[in-house]
């Protein structure tokens, strides 16, 4: 689903994505700081989580959402909820 260039497309326009890696074994490794920070456990699902300027999650976070309509699903919802426009190719999904 993060490979589909429409979901690419979507996620590069509304969000700034960032990809940290949950199996560094290197305490002093930004990604393991990371997912101190955010509780995140080592080596666990694929997880996209949607955070504010905060810091803080802007949507409850979730993990094991596996298609292309639960990941744009969950993109619509977290645009509305951050006060966002929500584009039609986002409204369909999320239902707005």
């Amino acid at each position: 689903m993060l490979s589909d260039r429409e979901v690419v497309t979507l996620i590069e326009a509304h969000f700034v994505p960032v990809a940290i890696h949950n199996n560094s074994r290197d305490p002093k490794s930004s990604d393991t700081k990371i997912l101190k920070k955010f509780k995140e456990p080592a080596w666990n699902y694929q997880v996209v989580r949607f955070i504010g300027e905060n810091e803080k999650d802007v949507i409850p976070r979730k993990d094991r959402i596996w298609s292309k309509d639960g990941i744009l699903q969950r993109m619509a919802v977290a645009l509305e909820k951050a006060g966002r426009p929500v584009p039609p190719e986002l409204q369909k999904a999320g239902g707005s």
